[in-house]
């Protein structure tokens, strides 16, 4: 669901943000993780083929894609309050994010990551997520029941293992340990 892909940069930056992240980075990393989704609507409203590179799980999902937004994020990056680099990082990341989450779920169409190089639709040969189709006519069931599936599935584990790591690099500081450097 689109609510799992916009919680994964929540959960990052719950793990390994040194410091407090910007709000804006934060929501506008989310934003960029659920984007992808916005070409379900292509078939609706622009009358897209769904087998088209440009439906669903298509040129949209795609690794260059987010490249690019990443590319257009980093000029803004005063407004997310970061440098340039971590902008254009950031929303890239969580935008690559979105296609290799929908490759992992067992059900759907394939996805078209590394369009435009590629048209090839791909899947993960590891696909642990479950996620059945769902049908316009039973919508408000359907989303109830895949957020109950996704909030046991990945929501929570995602934010276990975030605060898990926190709390882990948050022990090895007091401690004052920390990984060799290499020489």
């Amino acid at each position: 669901m689109t609510t799992t892909h916009a919680l994964l940069p929540l959960a990052v930056a719950v793990a390994v943000a040194k410091r407090p992240v910007p709000w804006t980075l934060i929501i506008v990393t989310m934003i960029a993780s659920a984007a992808p989704d916005i070409d379900g609507l292509f078939k609706h409203f622009l009358g897209v083929p769904p087998n088209s590179i440009y439906g669903h799980r298509g040129a949209a999902h795609s690794l260059f894609v987010a490249l690019a937004a990443g590319v257009m994020a980093a000029p803004f990056h005063r407004l997310l309050g970061v440098r340039p680099l971590t902008a254009g990082v950031c929303v890239a990341a969580a935008m690559a994010s979105h296609g290799i989450l929908d490759m992992m779920t067992d059900s759907g169409q394939p996805v078209a990551y590394l369009w435009p190089v590629s048209s090839v639709r791909l899947f993960a040969d590891w696909r642990p997520i479950h996620s059945g189709p769902m049908h316009i006519a039973h919508l408000a069931t359907h989303v109830f029941a895949r957020f109950q599936s996704e909030l046991g599935q990945l929501i929570i584990p995602m934010f276990v293992i975030a605060f898990a790591v926190r709390c882990l690099r948050a022990a090895g500081h007091k401690l004052n340990i920390s990984l060799p450097q290499p020489s």
